[in-house]
């Protein structure tokens, strides 16, 4: 029989990519840990780890394996603490990722309802605009623009969504409105880096034919929040996803510069591992930002 403490381990390991500062972790001494880790191997019959002298790493059979373990030590423990309060409430912890601007102003706010009815339920919000990983960094849920590439995940959608292509009213004031798309050429446009990939070909949809324009601007980040600050402060022009600006559209802190041009669509997903047991607090929230981005 596997060892479920021989098994998180296994996860601890796998987060540190260190066996002797995950034994100090869990009171272990490097010894016992290292013999767990080797048990485990042993009765799985596949190296999970690839050693050398200065590092630990997990092999494919590892990475494979460390979602089933994230999984089924998840479900444990909910199933323990379901027991142990009698069913009465909802507990436990959910990891939810998400762009940065999206989760630093719309979804922060609009997670206090479920706060409020589920206070046995600890949200820890992981913002960032990478291709965030559920498995090695532990994530339940994660919100995504765009379509699905893994196929070990679910993408549910959550809502349609474009981008829009914004400035200040203090910018267009200063520099003028864009006469045409090809004329962002010749404005100071704000652009965003994900994955260590500059986003400077803009695209959008006009009477019926697609036109791209490469900009270029004195500042770019890898942070939507940061770009989004730049941009209402009047610096330069941006594309930015419409959740993501939406209050600042209604209140007129920024203008949508193409208003009758049909930009890059860009829905939202909330993506998840495929697991046959959903843990219910999961389900619950699923089911909740489902309801909270639904639209007419």
């Amino acid at each position: 029989m596997i060892n479920v403490d021989d098994l998180r381990l296994f996860i601890r390991v796998s987060e540190t990519g260190n066996i002797s500062a995950s034994a100090r972790l869990i009171n272990l001494t490097p010894a016992s840990a290292s013999a767990a880790i080797k048990r485990l191997e042993r009765q799985l019959g596949s190296q999970l780890f690839a050693r050398s002298t200065r590092s630990l790493r997990l092999t494919q059979a590892g990475e494979d394996f460390l979602r089933y373990c994230v999984q089924s030590t998840q479900l444990l423990d909910e199933g323990i603490s379901n027991l142990k309060r009698g069913h009465e409430e909802l507990s436990g912890e959910i990891h939810l990722g998400a762009p940065s601007d999206l989760g630093r102003d719309r979804l922060d706010e609009g997670l206090e309802p479920f706060r409020h009815k589920h206070p046995q339920i600890r949200v820890i919000m992981h913002l960032s605009d990478g291709i965030q990983d559920l498995y090695r960094n532990q994530i339940d849920l994660v919100l995504r623009y765009g379509l699905l590439r893994d196929s070990n995940l679910i993408a549910m959608k959550l809502c349609d969504n474009d981008r829009v292509v914004c400035a200040s009213p203090d910018y267009l004031a200063r520099a003028g409105k864009p006469e045409s798309f090809e004329s962002l050429g010749q404005h100071n446009c704000i652009c965003f880096y994900r994955n260590g990939t500059i986003y400077n070909d803009w695209r959008i949809t006009h009477q019926g034919k697609e036109k791209v324009v490469n900009v270029s601007g004195d500042r770019a980040a890898d942070d939507g929040a940061l770009v989004r600050k730049w941009v209402l402060q009047g610096h330069g022009i941006a594309y930015k996803s419409r959740l993501e600006i939406e209050s600042d559209l209604e209140a007129g802190r920024l203008v949508d510069v193409f208003p009758s041009a049909q930009s890059e669509q860009l829905p939202l997903y909330v993506v998840y591992p495929d697991r046959k047991y959903q843990p219910s607090r999961l389900q619950a929230l699923i089911q909740f930002l489902q309801q909270s981005f639904k639209t007419d």
